[in-house]
């Protein structure tokens, strides 16, 4: 991406009467001003400056307009043609010397659309003196891609647009004083569908310009989510542009940000359409809450306005994963007291309540792997529990669906809770048996399938690991029924929008883009002996690896490390082919090949043959996967094979291909058929209510 090199804006307040904007023109280096020129861009003809080796940087200055700085803020707007892809950044130096960022902007990052962009962003805490003029420079990085200025507008005032004035709002630091519809009920979450909603989507020019995030390296085509939305009911106003990736029809792809309040009503209107209650919020635990940083809080406020303008309801269910023991028990109390003071968070009428008390859904905490102890935990539960100020909340505890395998602390703290939701737990009577020994409540856990291919970047055409097929929706439907001849009396639903790993039951398109495909070899580094939720993927020549030392990949040690290696061989001929492994004495292997594990060995003695691959048919590529756990000591991790009739050799490098990923579809059905089944779902928990053992209900959606 090519990165357009600082704007700086150096300003002067002088007095002025009322707040008309300026337009600076632009001037040569010498100050002389300087001739607009014609740029043809689609049917019209713009009179622009252009950056480029003689007029880098541009300058654009008004000495003979006056200017008032208005309470240390000042609003910039610069038109521009938007060719090629970049970033545009902007400073201002004021008169007292300091350099200023905009702290709000939208429409600083070029998507080569055609069309003229006006990019407009504030400035704070510009300091105003009676002194000087109005000046600002632009260059570009690369003289071949030159940035068209058509105009540029100073002003003290906002500019009238809604986005914008969005972009520079706060909603998150009050009360919602927005249009409300209240919720049928909200006084017990018995009977009710919840889904977990994340929100963590975003594009580069919408209010948080964070760039591409949770859709993957867009720029690239590469991508992370292994579901492509159904972009036809969002407001096109609020997609972006997923630059140069193009649908399998030809289109051009486009993708939404959760930053925008109109895509998270869509969400929402979705909801109240398919008779889903509400949503829990998935707040992350970590150092960048509002309440400790100071930064944005758009997708919490999002959530809050869409609930009430659907008539909705929702709640915080907080995700410990990953955050540190020591830390958690403060930074969760700083939040809720920021989100119960700042926010006023229970002045909010749909804000979902259990028995009167608001609920909160506290998601992780007895996980082994979430390295909690059992101490911190009880703390945790006993503030939300019992705090004389910030207590007197409905807890909802995320636990293992392996919960009674548990230690005796860990079973002690599972029942402080007033509710839980054992993860991914079918046993759905017996969990409602159990629970009620000890007097919780229980939520049932569903999903319609689950898939992360494109996330962890898995070989194309394999489905032997975390693939979950939804069935054209069977397999989502007998969970919906078996909840409900069980006797449960809460549905959550595991997730609304997780477009990540595949179990979002928002609508998704048939229409995605190509996976990725490039010459190598892709390999994912893990800390530790075995895959973890997340690693370091680079991008091999060859499926060989240099095992102990240097290290192997950034962050990664020279020894006790895991490392998935896979992609596509390009076999030349049919027939069968035996696969051996090179490695060093004592780690762990394990080979798949066309869906067949070949090797699967603890502790190998550095070579073993495999059984032979029959490949039936003409020619083709096949996915295969290495799985590595690599202890310590020295040598080379290498794939060989033997073709018919040859000696075992190196898979040659022009035989293997990074090809992963995959994205599922509808399997023929709407898009919106996971919507449709979730409705149909609580219809059938809630007939069900009171009649357990369970009536004779369907194992069909029709």
């Amino acid at each position: 991406m090519i990165r357009f090199p600082l704007v700086f804006v150096f300003l002067a307040s002088v007095p002025a009467a009322g707040a008309m904007p300026i337009a600076l023109p632009a001037s040569q280096r010498d100050g002389s001003p300087m001739s607009r020129t014609g740029l043809q861009a689609g049917s019209e003809t713009f009179k622009v400056w252009t950056t480029g080796p003689a007029t880098a940087p541009l300058t654009f200055a008004s000495k003979t307009q006056k200017f008032t700085v208005t309470g240390g803020c000042v609003y910039l707007q610069v038109a521009y043609l938007d060719a090629g892809y970049g970033l545009i950044d902007v400073q201002l130096q004021d008169q007292s010397g300091r350099k200023i960022k905009p702290d709000r902007f939208l429409g600083l990052t070029m998507a080569d659309s055609g069309a003229l962009v006006r990019a407009r962003m504030r400035f704070t805490g510009v300091a105003a003196r009676d002194t000087g003029g109005i000046s600002f420079g632009v260059a570009v990085s690369k003289p071949d891609k030159p940035l068209a200025v058509e105009s540029v507008i100073l002003q003290d005032v906002p500019f009238d647009d809604p986005n914008f004035s969005y972009a520079i709002s706060d909603p998150w630091l009050q009360a919602y004083k927005g249009p409300s519809v209240a919720p049928a009920d909200n006084l017990t979450l018995k009977g009710k569908v919840m889904v977990g909603y994340q929100g963590w989507f975003r594009t580069p020019n919408d209010p948080d310009a964070r760039g591409w995030v949770h859709w993957g390296d867009i720029p690239k085509g590469f991508f992370s989510v292994d579901m492509w939305p159904d972009t036809s009911d969002y407001p096109k106003e609020v997609l972006e542009k997923a630059c140069d990736v193009k649908l399998g029809s030809g289109k051009q792809a486009y993708l939404f940000s959760s930053a925008w309040p109109a895509v998270v009503d869509t969400h929402f209107k979705w909801m109240r359409e398919h008779d889903i209650d509400g949503a829990f919020l998935q707040r992350f635990v970590n150092d960048r809450f509002c309440s400790i940083s100071g930064k944005p809080e758009r997708v919490l406020a999002n959530v809050r306005a869409a609930a009430n303008r659907e008539g909705r309801i929702w709640a915080i269910e907080y995700d410990v994963s990953g955050y540190s023991d020591k830390k958690l028990l403060e930074t969760m109390k700083t939040d809720w007291k920021w989100l119960v003071d700042v926010f006023k968070l229970l002045e909010d009428k749909n804000y979902a309540r259990e028995g009167g008390k608001p609920v909160v859904f506290i998601w992780g905490l007895p996980f082994e792997n979430r390295n909690y102890t059992p101490e911190t935990a009880d703390k945790v539960v006993d503030f939300f529990k019992n705090d004389p100020q910030y207590g007197g909340n409905h807890v909802i505890g995320g636990i293992p669906g392996n919960w009674r395998k548990m230690a005796p602390a860990w079973q002690r703290h599972i029942a402080r809770y007033h509710c839980v939701l054992p993860w991914m737990s079918s046993s759905y009577e017996q969990d409602i048996a159990d629970f009620k020994k000890i007097g919780l409540s229980y939520y049932a856990h569903v999903k319609p399938g689950f898939s992360w291919a494109n996330l962890k970047h898995l070989p194309t055409g394999d489905n032997t690991i975390s693939f979950t097929p939804r069935q054209r929706g069977s397999y989502y439907w007998n969970q919906l029924t078996k909840v409900a001849n069980s006797g449960a009396e809460r549905l959550f639903v595991g997730m609304f929008d997780e477009y990540d790993e595949g179990t979002a039951i928002m609508p998704m398109s048939d229409d995605t883009p190509p996976t990725p495909s490039r010459p190598g070899v892709s390999a994912t580094f893990f800390k530790g002996e075995r895959a973890g939720e997340s690693g370091t993927n680079v991008r091999l020549d060859r499926a060989e690896l240099d095992l102990g030392n240097p290290p192997p990949a950034r962050g990664i040690p020279e020894d006790h490390y895991f490392v998935r290696l896979g992609g596509v061989i390009g076999l030349p001929a049919p027939g069968a082919y035996r696969f051996s492994i090179e490695g060093v004495s004592g780690d762990d292997v394990r080979i798949i090949v066309a869906g067949k594990t070949l090797i699967d060995l603890k502790k190998f003695p550095g070579r073993a043959i495999s059984k032979e691959v029959h490949v039936a048919g003409a020619a083709g590529p096949v996915p295969y996967r290495i799985e590595y756990a690599h202890r310590t000591g020295s040598g080379k991790l290498r794939l060989l094979w033997q073709t018919p009739g040859a000696k075992p050799a190196p898979v040659p490098a022009k035989s293997l291909r990074d090809a992963w990923g995959r994205f599922i579809n509808n399997e023929g059905r709407p898009s919106d058929w996971w919507l449709e089944l979730t409705g149909k779902g609580k219809r059938l928990m809630n007939d069900n209510l009171g009649t357990h053992p369970g009536s004779n209900l369907q194992s069909n959606p029709h």
